[in-house]
């Protein structure tokens, strides 16, 4: 999913009704420089851990202000510089909605999380956030947050905050919406101090298309898997297939990890997992959900694995995905088997079809030239990397595939694929099973060939490959084109 600077999230914000620290956004060097204090922050697409890097400072006389602005404006890729007023705080807190996928008490539509303790490090301390779920048809009133909130002083006026917070959420059709910190003044007031939004750009309307345009780099710094996963995406574009590999090296002695989350959810659930970390290093920023095909998550995931520094793949979604989970770990299957250097994984899957995930992925483990742990959506992240010593591996394994030779029975345009069929391993001239089990009847079989049906559409779920594979004697396969820098 795109990610909005600051700066462009702070406008969504204010047209809600959300107060800000006070701030103003300088793309070039300005004539009148602001007065002091101020906090100046580079507006950089994907960066991370902006103060560490030194791309967030603290100016308290006009010389400083000036060589400040001057410098960040001259980083690569920066959009701008956000100079933004120092305030005196009394207290954080922390809050952020996002997309809730429902479970056996929930609905799905939206969840609030507010911690009482804000700032840095607020993704160790999970077990203080407090989950407010909503419906996205009908969002709770400040009322409705100021029950949930009874221990909390002042609660009426950050009700009011976190209302309007929703109220952008909803508003804009975001993905994720997160404050921190919310300050709390001298006053008893609220005020956003910083803030980032996630969306999707399919749901962006036309009316709000500039708002969430992000000005273009003049200098293209797309590495060439970024640019791998751009051409994925331009062949098939549904569903979300977003990476974006981290521009920063891993600390000594940390795990490298490969990331595939699936959904909004997914990727706040890691981030607070891995934030303030440095024995865990996320290789790649990535999402993938909307409804993409099997055949498109085999292909990102190729692409993700196909990161040389690699030593472990996670792939974890919120737990709660409509995306069918079977198609996926079929996808997940398929990419084991047939990347030159596959990674040892920790799979956690949760949502449609999960058991039947969970089952083909312990069916298939044992011949699998690489290690995998298998997790239940009730056991989260945090939990689950305690395992990332246990598969991490410093040597990647190499293997080779070449796929068996067969007769192309036919392609589809969309979702891209070529299937094959192997009629020496259906010596009976019997209709395969595979055939049987295609979910939407897209699959036929005529004159003893497996061929397709026109009245159907194929979705590209590798449900058929699956069966011929484990159920059958492996009389259809499925060729997935790859562009040639995926491993």
């Amino acid at each position: 999913m795109p990610a909005l600077p600051e700066y462009k999230t702070r406008v969504l914000l204010e047209n809600h009704g959300v107060p800000l620290v006070p701030a103003v956004f300088f793309n070039v060097m300005p004539d009148v420089i602001p007065k002091p204090v101020v906090f100046l922050k580079a507006q950089i697409p994907g960066a991370t851990s902006r103060a560490g890097r030194g791309l967030v400072r603290r100016a308290s006389t006009r010389d400083e202000i000036s060589k400040g602005l001057s410098e960040l404006l001259s980083e690569e890729n920066c959009q701008g510089v956000l100079a933004a007023e120092a305030v005196d705080i009394k207290k954080e807190y922390y809050a952020a909605c996002l997309l809730d996928f429902g479970d056996g008490e929930n609905l799905p539509g939206g969840v609030i999380l507010f911690s009482p303790d804000g700032g840095t490090g607020i993704e160790g301390r999970t077990d203080s956030l407090t989950k407010i779920h909503f419906s996205l048809l009908n969002p709770p009133s400040a009322s409705d947050i100021e029950k949930e909130l009874e221990d909390i002083p002042n609660s009426p006026e950050l009700a009011d905050f976190l209302q309007k917070m929703t109220s952008t959420f909803i508003g804009y059709k975001l993905t994720v919406l997160e404050t921190n910190p919310i300050a709390v003044l001298e006053d008893g007031s609220h005020i956003a101090v910083d803030c980032r939004a996630e969306f999707e750009k399919h749901a962006v309307s036309k009316k709000n298309a500039e708002l969430f345009k992000v000005p273009e780099s003049t200098v293209d710094d797309s590495t060439p898997l970024e640019k791998v996963v751009e051409a994925i995406n331009a062949a098939d574009p549904a569903g979300t297939g977003f990476f974006r590999a981290s521009r920063e090296k891993a600390p000594e002695g940390s795990i490298a990890v490969a990331t595939n989350l699936c959904g909004g959810g997914g990727k706040m659930l890691w981030e607070m997992t891995t934030g303030g970390r440095d024995d865990i290093f996320s290789l790649n920023e990535s999402d993938t959900s909307g409804g993409l095909s099997g055949f498109k998550s085999y292909r990102i995931l190729r692409a993700i694995m196909s990161q040389p520094d690699a030593q472990v793949l996670i792939l974890t979604g919120s737990g709660m995905a409509f995306q069918n989970q079977y198609h996926l770990a079929s996808a997940v299957w398929k990419a084991l088997k047939e990347s030159s250097t596959p990674l040892p994984c920790l799979l956690r899957f949760g949502g449609t079809d999960q058991e039947k995930a969970i089952e083909l992925m312990d069916t298939v483990s044992k011949a699998l030239p690489v290690k995998i742990k298998t997790f239940r959506p009730e056991i989260f992240p945090n939990a689950m990397v305690e395992h990332l010593g246990d598969v991490a591996t410093d040597h990647r394994i190499k293997q080779q595939f070449s796929p068996e030779a067969g007769e192309v029975a036919f392609e589809v345009v969309m979702p891209p694929a070529r299937f094959v069929y192997h009629p020496e391993k259906n010596p009976d001239n019997t209709e395969p099973l595979c055939v049987k089990e295609c979910p939407t009847g897209f699959l036929k079989w005529s004159e003893n060939r497996i061929t397709s049906n026109s009245d159907a559409k194929c979705i590209g779920c590798l449900v058929c490959e699956t069966v011929s594979l484990l159920e059958g004697n492996g009389e259809l396969t499925i060729e997935l084109d790859l562009p040639e820098e995926v491993l």
